[in-house]
């Protein structure tokens, strides 16, 4: 015997049941309150970025740092390396350095290039810690490079840039 309507008949009864009872939302009806871990995820520390460590915020919050300076680098500190802009690079490495003017000691600077993901031993010439120490430009191994940087990727503003794609680019693995 075949149950022709049946299917329709399932389709019917379940737009006419309402909202409530089908688990979804209804206008009007008032959001629960959000539990405490919601409420720490969304204010603590890490919310919407990676952890810091007390001996960062130590030296961040020095009083002979200029404090918007200070909340500049917490706010870029909250990122992982790769998603810096190459903008936020160059802004946070010369005005790291200029800090010694102010009297900070150079331990703490090179604390903070070393959880920024920078090379601690000069401050002065910022490198990423992992990049290479000598220019490959004529090796002829490197020959993937140039299609690299005619990628698509690779040709934007360099400031608006990623270190992720800069490193790509720059790499050559962002070749076809």
């Amino acid at each position: 015997m075949r149950l022709l309507g049946l299917p329709l008949l399932l389709v019917a009864l379940a737009s006419a049941m309402p909202a409530a009872a089908q688990g979804r939302k209804m206008a009007g009806q008032p959001l629960p309150p959000p539990s405490v871990a919601q409420r720490q995820a969304a204010t603590g520390d890490v919310a919407g970025g990676r952890f810091i460590p007390q001996p960062i915020l130590d030296i961040l919050g020095d009083p002979r740092i200029d404090p918007n300076i200070a909340y500049i680098f917490w706010q870029t500190s909250r990122k992982p390396i790769d998603e810096w802009t190459m903008g936020e690079v160059g802004f946070t490495t010369s005005v790291a350095a200029t800090l010694l003017e102010a009297g900070i000691p150079l331990i703490k600077i090179q604390t903070l290039y070393q959880f920024w993901g920078f090379d601690p031993r000069d401050i002065f010439n910022p490198s990423f810690a992992d990049w290479q120490s000598q220019s490959t430009a004529y090796d002829p191994r490197n020959a993937g490079n140039v299609l690299s940087i005619s990628s698509a990727d690779c040709q934007v503003n360099v400031s608006l840039m990623t270190v992720a794609t800069f490193r790509g680019c720059s790499s050559g693995q962002r070749g076809y």
